[in-house]
C-alpha cells in the first residue's frame, strides 16, 4: 500500500449521480409542503450512499426552510435501545416545541402522543423526519413507526427511512415490517445502487481532488463494485490489497457464520468466480446435507449470493478480503483442487498459476490466448499471452516459440487498443527469428503498429526496406504478399512530392496477383482498399467509394475484420470530402458498431470513428458543444488520450475553460502520439482565441504549424487551420495595437501574419501531388484556406465583406463554421456600414450559436450585435445615449492617450472634473481601468 495523500470524505464533496434518486425524494417532499404526506423507504447495500444522499434532501430541505428531525438506530448487542431514534429526532426540537415523551406512558398513549407531536409541527411548517439505519431498529422502534406510517394522510410530513438490504437475513425482524409498510398506499421505496462505471471514477476522482490516473480511477471503480465507501477506502490507501480497517468490517460478516459456513465461504473464495454447487462439494469435501446448510447459512446472511448454477460473492471486496486471509498452504491446495475440476483453458491457466504447476500453466496460457483471440477478446488474450511470456523461461518444452508469443502479444496489445504495448513487443520479436519469413513477418507486425504514431518514419522505411529484402528473392508466400501490399502505401510514412503513385499502383496489382495465387485473402481484400485510394486520388471519387463498400463486404465475409474496418474508414473519408456529411456519419456509427461487436473497440480505427463521428454531429448542429465523449472508461491509455484529446476541440467551443486547462495540462505531461499533442495545441490555440489571449493562439498555431511541416506527409487541412488561428490572432493583436495609437505593434503582427501565412502555403510543395488534390476537396481545407485568407484580409486593416462571404459558402453544411463566418461577415458588414445585411447574419449566428450551446460565440455575437445597436433574440441593443456628450469627449481624448491633467487643460475644466467624467465612463461600461475602458468601447462602437 502507498498512501494517496489525505483523500476527502463522500460528505466533503458535491453529490456524484444520484440525480432519479434525489429527484424522487424531492418530489415527495414537495408533496408533503403541499399536504400529501408520505413515507420513502431508502433501501441498499452497505455503504453505497444512502446516508450522503439523506444528507444532501435534508441539507436542501433545511435551505428550503422545511423543519428537519433525524434520529439513526445503533447496532447494539442484546435488547437495543427503545425508541432511540424518536427520541433522537424529537428530543432535538426547541424549548418552545417541548417533546411529550418525558415519563412513563403506555404504549399506545405514547404512540398517540409522539403522532400529536408531528402533527402539530407539521402545522407550523413543512416537517421532514429522517430515520437511520432501521435494520438495527428494536421492535417498540418498529411498532412505532410502522403506526405513523399508517396514520398519514393529509399532514405536511414526509418520514425518510434508510436500511441495508445485505443485512437482511431470511429471518430478519425487520422483514415483517417492510413486507407491512408496502402494502400501504402512502409508502415508497427508493432503490439506491452501486455506482456504474463512470459515476464510480467521477467520484474517486473528486476524492483524491484529480490526483489519481486514469488507471487508477479504473481499478478502484472496478474493485468497489460502485459502492461509495469502498470506493472512498481504497482511494485512502490504494494498492493491491484490501485495506485494514475495510478487511476487519468485511470479515466481520463471515465470522458471524457457522463453522462449515465459513468453510464453504473460504473455499469460494480461491474459485476466482461463481463456482459451481459440485465443485464445491469436491474441493470442500463435505457431505450433500452439511454443504447445504452451509450454503443456505451463508445465501441468508448476504455473503454469497446464487449466480449461474453456482454460488459466487456478493461484493469482489469480500471475495478479496476473504481470500487475503487464507493461509499459503490453504490457497495452493485450495487452486489445485480447481484445477482438477476447472474444463476450460483460462480457468485452468489461473488455478494451475496459483498452485505452483508451472508446465500447466504455461501450457492452459498460449491455449487460453489463443481461444480468447479467435474470440475477439484481445484484452483477454493479451493477458493469457503475456502471462504465458513471463513462464517460457521455467519450462524445457513449451512447444511454440517465443517469437510467436511476442508477436501474438503485439497483435493483440493493438487490437485492444494499448498502442505503447503493441510496439514494445513488435520491437522485441524482431530479434527473435530464425528465417527469412518469419523476420519479415515481424518488421510487417512493426510497422503496423508504428503507423498510427505518425512520427516515426524512419523506423518505419528501414523495417519495409529490411522485410522486403529478406522475401523478394524467395517463392510467392503470404509473407512477401503481405510486404509487397505494405510497399503500395509508402505514402503513409513519406508523402512527399518525389514520390511516384504511378510506381505504387503496380506494386498494389502485383501484391494482389501473390495473395490470390497463395490464398492469401485478407491481403487481396486489403489490396482492393488500397485501389480505392488511388481512383480517389485520380478523382474518381464514386469508384472509389464503391471499392470501398466491395472490399469491406468482402473482408467481413472472410473474417479479416481489420481490413474490413480500415476499408469502412476510408469510405468514411470519401463521403466527407464529397459533403455527403449523413452518409459519412452512417458509416462512422457502422465502424464503431462493428468494432464493439469484434471486440476491437479500442484499436486505432474504430477511436478515430467515434472522435469523426463527435466532430460531424456537432458540426451539424446535432451535438451541443458541452456534450464531448464521455463513455471511454474502459479504454485503454492511448485510446483514452486521444479521446480526451479530440474532446478538448468541443470544450474550448462551449466555454467549458477550466476543464479544458486541466485536461491539457495533464495530457501535455504525457501527452503519447503526436496527433494527440496536435489536437491539444488546436484546442488550447482555439480557446485562447476567445478568452482574449491572441498571443497565446498564435504561439500555439505556430508550433502546430511547424510540427505538422515535419511529418511525414503533408497535413494539408491541419496546417491551414492552425494558420487561420494565428492570423485570427494576429488580426485581433493589431485591431488592439491600433486603438492603442501602437502603430510600429501592428505592423509587426502584420509583417509576422504575412511570413506565416507564406509559411503554410508553402507545406503545400512538400506534398504528394495526387494525395494534395484530394486533400484540397476536404471541406475543412477549403473552409480554412478561405478563413486564412479573410483573416490575413483583416489584419491588412482591409476586412473585406465579400471575402467572408467566400468563407461562409465554403462552410455549406458545417452549422457552427457557419456561424463563425457569419459573426465575422456582420463585422465587415457593420464596418461598411451595411446594417440591415449585418442584422440578418447576426441573427442567424446567434440562433446557430445558442442550439449548439456554443458559449463564447454566442457572447462574442451578443457584444457585435449591441455595438452595432441592433437586436439580437432577448438582447437589447446598446442605447444611443449611454454616455453625455462630455464624457464621449473624455473618452474620446483618453484614447488618444491623454492623461487626465491634459484632457481637463484641453476642455478647460479640473483635473478632478475630468477624473468624475472618466470615472462614470468606466462605471458604465463595467471597465476596471482606463485602459479596458477605451478597449470596452471599441468593441461596443462607442469610439471609432
Amino acid at each position: 500500500m502507498r498512501p494517496c495523500g489525505v483523500p476527502r470524505l463522500g460528505s466533503g464533496i458535491p453529490l456524484v449521480a444520484r440525480r432519479a434518486e434525489l429527484a424522487a425524494l424531492e418530489s415527495a417532499l414537495a408533496a408533503a409542503a403541499e399536504g400529501r404526506a408520505s413515507a420513502v423507504l431508502l433501501a441498499g447495500d452497505a455503504g453505497v450512499g444512502k446516508s450522503r444522499l439523506l444528507a444532501e434532501l435534508t441539507s436542501r430541505a433545511r435551505d428550503d426552510g422545511v423543519r428537519v428531525l433525524t434520529g439513526r438506530c445503533l447496532d447494539v448487542e442484546g435488547a437495543g435501545l427503545p425508541y432511540l431514534p424518536f427520541v433522537e429526532a424529537l428530543g432535538r426540537l426547541p424549548e418552545s416545541g417541548a417533546s411529550r415523551l418525558d415519563g412513563a406512558m403506555e404504549q399506545l398513549r405514547l404512540f398517540e402522543a409522539v403522532h400529536t407531536e408531528l402533527a402539530e409541527l407539521a402545522a407550523d411548517d413543512c416537517v421532514l423526519l429522517a430515520l437511520e439505519d432501521l435494520h438495527w431498529a428494536d421492535a417498540a422502534t418498529r411498532d412505532l413507526l410502522l403506526f405513523l406510517v399508517s396514520r398519514l394522510n393529509r399532514q405536511r410530513l414526509l418520514v425518510v427511512v434508510t436500511y441495508r438490504v445485505d443485512d437482511l437475513h431470511r429471518r430478519h425482524p425487520l422483514r415483517p415490517l417492510l413486507t407491512e409498510l408496502g402494502r400501504l398506499s402512502t409508502v415508497d421505496r427508493v432503490d439506491l445502487r452501486p455506482f456504474d462505471r463512470a459515476d464510480a471514477m467521477a467520484f474517486v476522482s473528486a476524492l483524491s481532488d484529480g490526483a489519481l490516473p486514469a488507471a487508477t480511477l479504473r481499478g478502484i471503480a472496478d474493485r468497489s463494485e460502485g459502492n461509495a465507501f469502498f470506493c472512498e477506502e481504497l482511494t485512502a490507501a490504494y494498492g493491491d490489497g484490501v485495506p485494514t480497517g475495510l478487511t476487519d468490517l468485511l470479515l466481520a460478516r463471515v465470522e458471524r457464520l457457522g463453522r462449515n459456513a465459513r468453510r464453504v465461504v473460504r473455499a469460494t473464495s480461491g474459485a476466482g468466480a461463481a463456482v459451481e454447487h459440485s465443485a464445491l462439494q469436491a474441493v470442500t469435501e463435505l457431505d450433500a446435507d452439511d454443504l447445504d446448510e452451509a450454503l443456505r447459512e451463508s445465501v441468508q446472511h448476504n455473503v454469497l449470493v446464487a449466480a449461474d448454477n453456482g454460488y459466487a460473492f456478493r461484493h469482489a471486496l469480500l471475495r478479496e478480503a476473504v481470500y487475503g486471509d487464507l493461509l499459503p498452504g490453504e490457497r495452493v491446495r485450495l487452486h489445485a483442487g480447481y484445477a482438477r475440476l476447472v474444463t476450460t483453458p483460462a480457468s485452468l491457466a489461473y488455478h494451475a498459476m496459483q498452485s505452483h504447476d508451472l508446465p500447466v500453466a504455461f501450457a492452459a496460457s498460449v491455449k487460453a490466448a489463443e481461444q480468447a483471440a479467435a474470440l475477439h477478446a484481445p484484452a483477454e488474450a493479451l493477458h493469457h499471452v503475456e502471462q504465458a511470456l513471463q513462464l517460457f523461461g521455467t519450462v524445457s518444452d513449451p512447444g511454440v516459440t517465443e517469437y510467436s508469443l511476442h508477436r501474438l502479444a503485439s497483435r493483440m496489445a493493438f487490437a485492444a487498443g494499448d498502442g505503447d504495448r503493441a510496439i514494445a513487443y513488435a520491437r522485441s520479436a524482431v530479434p527473435l527469428t530464425e528465417d527469412p519469413e518469419s523476420g519479415a513477418e515481424a518488421r510487417h507486425q512493426l510497422v503496423v503498429t508504428l503507423i498510427p504514431m505518425e512520427s516515426a518514419s524512419a523506423e518505419v522505411a528501414a523495417a519495409v526496406g529490411e522485410a522486403w529484402e529478406l522475401v523478394r528473392s524467395r517463392p510467392p508466400s503470404v509473407v512477401q504478399a503481405r510486404i509487397l501490399a505494405l510497399r503500395a502505401r509508402e505514402w503513409i510514412w513519406y508523402g512527399g512530392a518525389g514520390l511516384d503513385v504511378d510506381e505504387l499502383e503496380p506494386l498494389a496489382r502485383q501484391a494482389r496477383e501473390i495473395a490470390i495465387q497463395v490464398g492469401a485473402d485478407d491481403v487481396a481484400v486489403d489490396v482492393l482498399v488500397t485501389l480505392a485510394v488511388y481512383a480517389e486520388w485520380r478523382d474518381r471519387l464514386e469508384e472509389a467509394a464503391d471499392l470501398g463498400r466491395a472490399a469491406a463486404n468482402q473482408a467481413a465475409a472472410i473474417g479479416a475484420y481489420d481490413v474490413e474496418l480500415r476499408a469502412l474508414s476510408n469510405l468514411e473519408i470519401n463521403l466527407f470530402f464529397r459533403r455527403q456529411y449523413r452518409e459519412a456519419l452512417a458509416v462512422a456509427d457502422e465502424v464503431v458498431d462493428r468494432a464493439i461487436a469484434l471486440g476491437l473497440t479500442w484499436s486505432e480505427l474504430p477511436v478515430e470513428a467515434r472522435i469523426i463521428r463527435m466532430m460531424l454531429q456537432f458540426y451539424l448542429g446535432e451535438r451541443a458543444a458541452g456534450e464531448p465523449i464521455r463513455d471511454y472508461s474502459s479504454a485503454p491509455r492511448w485510446a483514452a488520450l486521444r479521446i480526451e484529446a479530440a474532446n478538448l476541440e468541443l470544450l474550448a467551443f462551449a466555454g467549458q475553460f477550466e476543464e479544458l486547462d486541466e485536461t491539457a495540462a495533464r495530457i501535455m505531461a504525457h501527452p503519447g502520439d503526436a496527433r494527440t499533442l496536435e489536437r491539444v495545441r488546436y484546442a488550447v490555440a482555439e480557446a485562447a482565441l476567445w478568452r482574449g489571449r491572441p498571443g497565446d493562439a498564435v504561439n500555439e498555431s505556430v508550433w502546430v504549424v511547424k510540427a505538422l511541416a515535419e511529418m511525414p506527409r503533408a497535413v494539408v487541412a491541419g496546417t491551414r487551420r492552425a494558420g487561420a488561428t494565428a492570423l485570427a490572432g494576429l488580426a485581433d493583436i493589431a485591431e488592439q495595437a491600433w486603438r492603442r495609437r501602437d502603430e510600429s505593434a501592428a505592423r509587426d503582427a502584420i509583417a509576422e501574419g504575412e511570413r506565416l501565412y507564406e509559411l503554410v502555403m508553402a507545406h503545400d510543395r512538400y506534398a504528394l501531388d495526387s494525395q494534395w488534390r484530394m486533400e484540397t476537396r476536404n471541406p475543412e481545407t477549403a473552409f480554412f484556406q478561405a478563413r486564412m485568407d479573410a483573416e490575413l484580409s483583416r489584419l491588412r486593416g482591409e476586412d473585406d465583406a465579400e471575402i467572408w462571404r467566400t468563407v461562409l459558402d465554403a462552410a455549406e453544411g458545417l452549422r457552427y463554421w457557419q456561424a463563425v463566418a457569419r459573426w465575422r461577415l456582420a463585422e465587415a458588414l457593420l464596418a461598411d456600414g451595411r446594417r440591415d445585411e449585418a442584422t440578418v447574419e447576426l441573427r442567424a449566428a446567434h440562433d446557430a450559436a445558442v442550439h449548439i450551446g456554443a458559449k463564447p460565440l454566442r457572447e462574442a455575437v451578443e457584444t457585435s450585435a449591441r455595438r452595432g445597436r441592433i437586436a439580437v433574440a432577448e438582447v437589447e441593443p446598446d442605447s444611443e445615449d449611454l454616455l453625455t456628450p462630455r464624457e464621449r469627449t473624455v473618452l474620446e481624448l483618453v484614447a488618444s492617450g491623454l492623461t487626465n491633467r491634459q484632457v481637463g487643460e484641453r476642455l478647460y475644466i479640473s483635473e478632478k472634473t475630468a477624473s468624475v467624467h472618466l470615472s462614470r465612463v468606466m462605471a458604465k461600461l463595467g471597465a476596471g481601468s482606463r485602459t479596458e475602458a477605451v478597449s470596452l468601447a471599441y468593441d461596443r462602437g462607442l469610439l471609432a
